[in-house]
């Protein structure tokens, strides 16, 4: 006789995290690298750099910040004139963490010095990090329109990738344009490529989206593989997904978010033993408790009683309050045929959950294996208030009486086993037919 489903399945892990808009929802994927981040732009000294002036810059060549923020502060009465004076100052207060001060410097330097590029670009990356994108956006745009003092034109292709990163909540489609741009001066800008992607894939635009992430991922660029990843699992391409995941790990094998992921595209397409390696590895390394409920469910869905219970006692010990994990570890339990132990955990778990729909069979089931009879009934009769009644339910209603001896009811229930099984169980339907020849006898 079957026993129970699965409260969870492998397919549900990947089709709810597609529904969420990203690639997993108990581990994300979407940011396994580190986020972009803004980088100042130093500038060569100017001519009128004084001596005073140039001992402060020694001290920001050897990244001593906080020394050089001093000595530059000490000479703003008397070189409050000096653009490179406060441009330096702002480079110091940047790497500081002081984003507002330090925007602050990057303005007078823009004030005394409005076609000095470097400085318009700094103003405009520390007002995005102090929060204010429309100012950084205004300092941005300027800064795309004049040439940095080195003629670099990575430089302006970074202010026109600084300036599409700013704009992407604000003003998606010229944010677009701003990524377009830094690529026509930089085809070579993964962020770029990525950003740009990422903004077609909000618009709409799909195919475009996946052209711009496998530039990127074609170059070995670990975003453009996670948006890659990403994109194909929500078109539902999973052997796509999985052999772009296959590849970000080539790169990436410490990272257990990128392993767990791949674990979940494996059980998608049913490839149940592989997902459950993928899985057990990242379960053996970080412990995370979310992974081992998942390769207990997959343990589970492919009847390997043992290992699920194991991992599911352990689990329980961890969340006593959790009524899935008690219903899924009496689940594990009953199909090891440990009903005393299956009971004593279903009960717990509908005590503390009494939504857990499955749980109310298997545990009428436990309890007329256990010869719990009353407990059986008590237990069909509160899952009847829920669900409608089928043949299996019946069948255990019927045995229940039988086993009381009301002999009445255990054969109106035979009766509808019987109407209902259609064949299903040519088992159960003989004992059936047996017993209520018996008790009609």
């Amino acid at each position: 006789m079957g026993i129970g489903n699965l409260t969870v399945t492998a397919a549900a892990l990947v089709l709810s995290t597609v529904e969420a808009g990203g690639l997993i929802t108990n581990a994300p994927i979407t940011q396994f690298s580190q986020p972009v981040t803004f980088f100042f732009q130093r500038a060569q000294p100017r001519p009128q750099t004084s001596d005073e002036l140039q001992q402060a810059e020694s001290l920001l060549q050897s990244q001593h910040y906080k020394e050089a923020e001093a000595q530059l502060q000490s000479l703003t009465s008397t070189q409050g004139e000096n653009p490179q004076l406060w441009f330096d100052l702002g480079f110091a207060e940047s790497h500081l963490g002081k984003n507002s001060d330090a925007a602050a410097a990057y303005k007078k330097a823009v004030d005394l010095s409005p076609t000095w590029f470097e400085a318009n670009l700094n103003l405009g990356l520390a007002l995005a990090k102090a929060g204010d994108r429309e100012g950084a956006a205004t300092a941005l745009r300027a800064a795309t329109g004049l040439k940095p003092a080195t003629l670099r034109v990575h430089q302006v292709s970074n202010a026109w990738f600084s300036l599409g990163q700013v704009l992407e909540e604000a003003d998606p489609k010229t944010a677009l344009e701003a990524y377009e741009k830094s690529l026509e001066l930089n085809p070579s800008n993964m962020e770029a490529l990525v950003g740009a992607g990422k903004l077609m894939e909000a618009q709409g635009d799909p195919s475009g989206a996946e052209k711009e992430y496998l530039k990127a991922a074609g170059f070995g660029d670990s975003g453009g593989m996670e948006r890659l990843v990403g994109l194909y699992i929500k078109q539902k391409r999973l052997p796509d997904a999985e052999a772009w995941m296959r590849k970000y790990l080539a790169a990436n094998p410490q990272n257990m978010a990128a392993q767990a992921q791949l674990g979940r595209i494996l059980a998608a397409e049913g490839k149940t033993q592989e997902a459950i390696a993928a899985l057990q590895a990242v379960n053996n390394t970080t412990g995370d408790p979310a992974i081992s409920r998942e390769l207990a469910s997959l343990y589970l869905e492919s009847k390997q009683y043992d290992p699920a219970a194991k991992i599911l006692q352990d689990l329980v010990q961890k969340n006593p309050n959790d009524g899935e994990l008690h219903f899924n570890l009496g689940s594990a339990l009953l199909h090891q045929h440990k009903y005393p132990e299956a009971e004593t955990q279903l009960i717990q778990g509908l005590n503390l959950n009494p939504r857990l729909d499955d749980a109310y069979w298997e545990l009428a089931f436990a309890a007329q294996q256990n010869n719990h009879y009353e407990l059986a009934i008590r237990v069909l009769d509160a899952r009847a208030q829920r669900l409608p009644e089928n043949a299996s339910t019946y069948w255990i209603r019927a045995v229940s009486y039988d086993g009381l001896g009301a002999f009445k009811p255990a054969a109106a229930n035979y009766k509808l086993f019987l109407a209902n099984d259609g064949g299903k169980l040519p088992d159960e339907e003989f004992k059936a037919r047996h017993r209520l020849k018996a008790i009609e006898h």
